[in-house]
């Protein structure tokens, strides 16, 4: 806590943060000032640690404090933390096996481009990864017999992650690889994994390619085995520090986190992104950019009437944003599009008119 001594010190439990938090009005045992004061006392246990996940980093807290504390950044050093301790203290490290079916490999792309903890600590120091096909040496026949080891040699022990849609219509012949589909390469993982993760929305939901008219079937991961043991991790690409996050939370805690009724873990998707958005104090104004490129455009205003979905879409992006730049598509001038919710394609569209609430 060093890094924080001279301002935390300072903070005489105001409550001003939690007044303003928006996780506080969703669900009351997440307080900000609580936390501040458990901290002081040194009394943080594991349900206090368990419920900093939940902290969306908008950092509305900030700006009310009086004392410029700004416990949003407290509450990061100390799940930041605990996760670095679940990451690298874990013995043996966790086996990863993972699958890619009817995707653009845009969910391991945005993986690579994460900074904390880098694609090199992930592979060398954090888990061991047997099998990707986009990231192994091994193609062709080594690879099929790394695959096929792997599945034995880590039987009930493996974490089965999957990125892209499974077509299901015609048998699966539309995604094959080495001459059987995905549904038979995904039952034959899944069913000896200790835990599957559906890593993007076309793994969770189907995604781009289950799109009307969908000619190939595509469904989720949950449609070909069911909810047990599944957690699902959706966007367009999704953040790849909540597919982390998710898994240090089960090496730290030895346990699912929550999960809302799309099997989404609730700390990352348990709220709109509207509430967290760093423009949301113009939409109650009802300053609104009319065309891209206008005036209000240029002066950072709601981005509401050039369609955002970010309304009806459940994700944490305004705060944990992306690839470590501080930057996301509403922070860049783009509407949410809502791609972390089912069918979104098709929903979300047309992506540039509002939503009709």
């Amino acid at each position: 806590m060093k890094s924080f001594s001279l301002s935390f010190d300072l903070c005489f439990k105001c409550a001003s943060c939690s007044g303003v938090c928006p996780v506080k009005k969703r669900m009351d045992e997440f307080d900000p000032r609580k936390i501040m004061h458990l901290l002081h006392l040194n009394l943080i246990d594991t349900s206090m640690k368990e419920l900093l996940w939940y902290c969306a980093q908008c950092g509305k807290c900030i700006p009310v404090c009086p004392m410029d504390v700004k416990p949003k950044e407290v509450i990061r050093f100390l799940r930041d933390s605990i996760i670095e301790e679940a990451f690298f203290k874990s013995n043996p490290k966790p086996t990863f096996i993972w699958l890619q079916f009817m995707d653009c490999t845009g969910c391991t792309e945005a993986l690579l481009r994460n900074d904390n903890p880098s694609i090199r600590q992930i592979l060398l120091d954090i888990i061991n990864l047997e099998y990707h096909e986009t990231l192994m040496a091994a193609a062709g026949k080594q690879a099929e017999e790394v695959f096929s080891q792997a599945i034995e040699k880590y039987k009930g022990k493996y974490i089965c992650v999957i990125e892209g849609a499974i077509p299901v219509k015609d048998k699966g012949i539309y995604c094959k690889l080495a001459g059987k589909s995905a549904i038979e390469i995904l039952k034959k993982v899944a069913k000896h994994a200790k835990l599957v993760i559906a890593v993007g929305t076309c793994a969770c939901f189907g995604g781009i390619p289950a799109a009307v008219p969908n000619p190939t079937g595509a469904v989720g991961v949950k449609d070909v085995i069911g909810k047990n043991k599944l957690i699902n991790i959706p966007g367009c690409p999704p953040n790849p520090y909540n597919f982390l996050a998710t898994i240090a939370y089960i090496m730290a805690f030895n346990k699912f986190p929550l999960l809302d009724d799309f099997m989404r873990p609730q700390f990352a998707y348990g709220g709109l992104v509207h509430d967290y958005c760093e423009r949301l104090d113009y939409y109650e104004e009802e300053k609104f950019a009319e065309t891209f490129g206008d005036k209000g455009h240029r002066k950072g205003y709601c981005l509401y009437k050039l369609g955002c979905k970010g309304i009806i879409t459940h994700a944490n992006c305004p705060g944990i944003k992306f690839c470590g730049v501080q930057s996301w598509p509403v922070g860049a001038g783009h509407p949410c599009i809502g791609c972390t919710e089912p069918y979104f394609w098709d929903k979300m569209t047309p992506f540039y008119e509002p939503v009709k609430t």
